[in-house]
């Protein structure tokens, strides 16, 4: 089985040790393929893993990045028939066989199905934080930011994926086919990304569920720690304005929202057997 797993940077220290870690962690890493738009002031092609040839790599000068949307808008068209496709932020880390555990999964519900869940955290110092095994993370809108998600963690006792609405654009796994049939918009910039492309795959009849196992885990924001350096951090040399682009991704959000993308209508998630394989 091959996976395509697409992956952005922008200026990320992390980027090569979350290829590394999901390499070396994967059940079967033969059939990995990394699909990776590095947007940053270097180009690490030289510094790739002696298996670079399962890497396809766009190295994108940072000052002309014009946003994460415009990127895996990019990392996408890497990819090449691929059976699942796996789109992860590039700070991420691993549990030993995760691939096949999201496959397991993915194969015990209906077609046209895809998992997604904001993943839990990991940290230099303390590794990742695992949930309980009867436990599964929910998406829900976020209490002051509409267009964002909140994350709730629920009780699972079926130990079974759970039907959604949202999707975590950091940790999404679907079949191959979810990337010719619901393709990313480059013309959004950040906010409303995840709430706009989970309204398009649900219009598009695919149903969303947040799994009862996710290994994978997500670098956050540590207190204390030094600022980031952000797509809209002040630069002298960029290509592209972050306000303008900013501006014009929420006009074409709003579009979408009022019908002129199309009708988004849900679709309701079938509830997968509780017996499923994990």
């Amino acid at each position: 089985m091959s996976l395509f797993i697409s992956i952005v940077a922008y200026n990320d220290p992390e980027l090569l040790p979350t290829i590394d870690d999901a390499y070396a962690k994967a059940a079967e890493p033969d059939g990995l393929i990394f699909g990776v738009v590095d947007q940053s002031d270097q180009d690490h092609h030289d510094t790739l893993p002696h298996w670079r040839h399962q890497i396809r790599y766009i190295w994108l000068p940072a000052r002309d990045s014009r946003g994460v949307c415009y990127a895996r808008s990019m990392a996408q068209g890497l990819s090449n028939g691929e059976d699942y496709h796996l789109q992860i932020d590039a700070h991420m880390r691993f549990d030993p066989g995760w691939d096949e555990i999201l496959r397991r999964q993915l194969q015990s519900l209906p077609t046209r199905s895809l998992l997604t869940a904001s993943p839990m955290p990991w940290d230099p110092l303390h590794g990742p934080r695992r949930l309980k095994a009867d436990q599964a993370i929910q998406l829900v809108e976020h209490p002051l930011h509409p267009l964002r998600n909140a994350a709730n963690i629920l009780a699972n006792p079926n130990r079974a994926p759970i039907p959604g609405q949202r999707l975590a654009a950091g940790c999404l796994f679907s079949p191959g086919a979810l990337l010719d049939d619901v393709p990313y918009d480059p013309h959004l910039y950040f906010n409303g990304e995840e709430y706009v492309y989970a309204q398009r795959v649900k219009a598009r009849g695919w149903h969303i569920y947040h799994p009862a196992v996710l290994p994978i885990y997500h670098l956050y924001k540590q207190p204390g720690a030094q600022p980031e350096l952000l797509h809209w951090s002040p630069r002298s040399d960029r290509s592209w304005s972050p306000a303008q682009l900013q501006s014009s991704g929420e006009a074409r959000i709003e579009a979408a929202l009022a019908g002129a993308a199309g009708v988004f209508s849900p679709v309701e998630c079938p509830s997968p057997q509780p017996s499923s394989p994990v």
